[in-house]
């Protein structure tokens, strides 16, 4: 027969046993939260970024974040995760090291989207080199020279080197990178930014009206470019702020309609 004492030495011994999923379970909800504060904290501080740039760093402040609170959650299930986390940074850092010049032309092109002020057709005097821009790629911007040269040149340069832009009048155009997730309606997108950018008509340059072109589409969602022609030269980065501003927030407040619609589904559907 059973006594009490072995009653209470058995639920003793459950529960310590069931303490450990207990405090993994409290980390990942409390990973949770953490991210959710830290993403509303970076939308406000650094709400005047380009939307293309601000979505990345979100992303990636969120996946350290949970990749920090998932081990953590780990560790407190008694697994080791010295070995683990010493395989991944060697592994890191040896990928870095074979890639470095591959990856720098890379994070090149990504700023220079954003910041260095040439797209396709443009004019362009970079390297010692003058040319029309034909092509921009991942890892090189190829220009064609007026003696019919084709010039590769790597997109590194483009932040570290002087580059002149001939193309007559070219400081009126603004171009603004977005992001846009699989789940919102792009035409909706699109439709709600301009109706927002148009709004700014009066600092704009009126025989140009503002548009949106879909740059390349993929599995995680649409890149969009916001193109503008100012009439001023000085309201170039205020008008750029601006439209950066306006575009994040159409972003999230079409987020919070798709979610709220999809909430009222699952509420009828049960």
């Amino acid at each position: 027969m059973v006594n009490g004492n072995e009653i209470v030495f058995s639920l003793t011994s459950m529960l310590q046993m069931l303490y450990p999923v207990f405090y993994a379970i409290a980390i990942i909800v409390l990973t949770w939260f953490t991210v959710k504060l830290v993403d509303t904290a970076i939308k406000r501080i650094f709400i005047s970024l380009p939307h293309l740039i601000l979505s990345r760093v979100r992303k990636g402040v969120s996946a350290v974040i949970w990749f920090v609170g998932v081990l953590l959650a780990v560790e407190q299930l008694g697994l080791r995760i010295e070995i683990l986390l010493v395989l991944i940074t060697l592994a890191g850092i040896s990928l870095i090291i074979a890639l470095r010049d591959v990856l720098s032309n890379i994070a090149s092109k990504y700023f220079s989207d954003i910041y260095v002020p040439y797209k396709l057709g443009d004019r362009i005097s970079v390297a010692g080199h003058t040319g029309s821009v034909i092509e921009i790629n991942p890892l090189v911007t190829v220009i064609l020279t007026d003696d019919g040269k084709v010039v590769s040149i790597p997109n590194s340069h483009f932040l570290t080197g002087i580059v002149v832009n001939e193309t007559r009048e070219a400081w009126r155009e603004i171009a603004v990178p977005v992001l846009v997730d699989k789940d919102l309606d792009l035409a909706e997108v699109e439709s709600e930014i301009l109706k927002r950018v148009n709004k700014l008509r009066a600092r704009l340059d009126e025989r140009f009206p503002p548009t949106v072109m879909v740059k390349r589409s993929g599995e995680e969602g649409s890149e969009l470019i916001v193109m503008v022609r100012i009439r001023e030269p000085m309201d170039k980065e205020a008008i750029a702020n601006e439209i950066n501003k306006r575009v994040i927030e159409t972003i999230e407040s079409l987020k919070k309609r798709v979610k709220a619609d999809q909430k009222k589904k699952d509420l009828e559907r049960s």
